[in-house]
């Protein structure tokens, strides 16, 4: 035999194999999002038809007719696509039909959200590739949410405007910096804004909002984020959110906010927020007592702005030395 007919053969047992491998690897994927655990899983979804194609490159998953239950919560949406690479698995890239519908059968409370484009991407990343082709030491590297033209309705009863957004985006991404193989421990940052806010039965229109904010202490190891002791394992390193800006804006009015937040012992939050509003004594009327705007907003400056530092300690949120709210544990 030739070596162009040797080069044939290998050709030919080499598209077999990777055909072979893709076919099993769907099958896979077909019965573990068809299984999801079983019975006992605290969440599920269902598609009314599950499509895997992309051969021989991709995977795109097309699951038309999703319903997701979380206990007492069920979302559907029109349709989910997912497409990863085959030689670049761990970046995957998601996207939403509209429109979405949520109900609680517990509370009762029945929406829908309508959008234009919902686009999601997520991409991990590990220090230790021979750990991460175990399935060990994976972390996020980073995820992102893009969506367009968003309208919330509640349709409990007839169709109520809740709300509107053009825009609305947030990121978490992986800090290097802040990771700690020694100790099993990362960071991450999130950002996120939403642009012309519209919600009328606030009143607010054209409204902006943003967020930037860091997260330590968090598991590198992504499987280690669904644990039941997330929580406590959080608190117990020394994990911290730290508020670096959020900030909401409508016209000339506006909060904004910066602090940093724990857990003590007890579980509950605590830590330092310094707030600063304008508009919000005005637009809270008399959900607030008014001789407490003062001392939960802090006193009005020249320009009409209130700033505030509100303490969270053993239980309770201060504003200066009086206590004007109780906390519980979060878990």
């Amino acid at each position: 035999m030739t070596r162009f007919v040797w080069l044939g053969l290998v050709v030919l047992a080499v598209i077999g194999l990777w055909s072979a491998g893709w076919f099993y690897v769907a099958g896979q994927a077909r019965a573990a999002l068809l299984d999801q655990g079983g019975a006992d899983a605290a969440a599920s979804l269902t598609c009314e038809r599950l499509d895997i194609t992309g051969f021989p490159f991709r995977f795109d998953f097309a699951c038309t007719g999703a319903d997701i239950t979380d206990g007492d919560v069920s979302v559907t949406v029109a349709g989910l696509r997912a497409s990863v690479l085959v030689y670049n698995p761990t970046h995957a890239i998601v996207s939403a039909q509209s429109p979405l519908t949520l109900a609680d059968a517990f509370t009762g409370a029945e929406r829908r959200l309508d959008f234009a484009s919902a686009e999601a991407s997520v991409r991990l990343t590990t220090d230790d590739i021979l750990a991460g082709l175990a399935g060990a030491g994976w972390r996020l590297a980073r995820a992102s949410l893009v969506a367009d033209d968003l309208t919330l309705t509640d349709t409990l009863a007839t169709e109520l405007l809740l709300a509107r957004a053009a825009h609305v985006e947030a990121h978490l991404l992986d800090m290097p910096e802040r990771h700690a193989p020694a100790t099993g421990l990362a960071g991450l940052a999130a950002y996120a804004r939403a642009e012309l806010v519209q919600a009328p039965a606030l009143g607010i229109a054209d409204g902006q909002l943003s967020l930037e904010a860091e997260l330590t202490g968090v598991p590198d190891d992504l499987r280690r984020f669904a644990d039941a002791e997330a929580l406590p394992r959080w608190r117990d390193a020394g994990g911290q959110l730290h508020l670096v800006r959020l900030e909401a804006t409508a016209a000339d009015e506006f909060v904004r906010a910066n602090g940093t937040l724990a857990l003590d012992s007890a579980a509950r939050l605590e830590g330092q927020i310094q707030l600063t509003s304008k508009g919000v004594v005005e637009r809270a009327g008399t959900l607030i007592p008014e001789d407490w705007k003062g001392i939960v907003l802090g006193q009005q400056a020249a320009d009409g702005s209130y700033a505030q530092t509100l303490n969270l300690r053993g239980g309770f949120v201060f504003a200066g030395l009086l206590p004007v709210a109780q906390l519980a544990p979060l878990f």
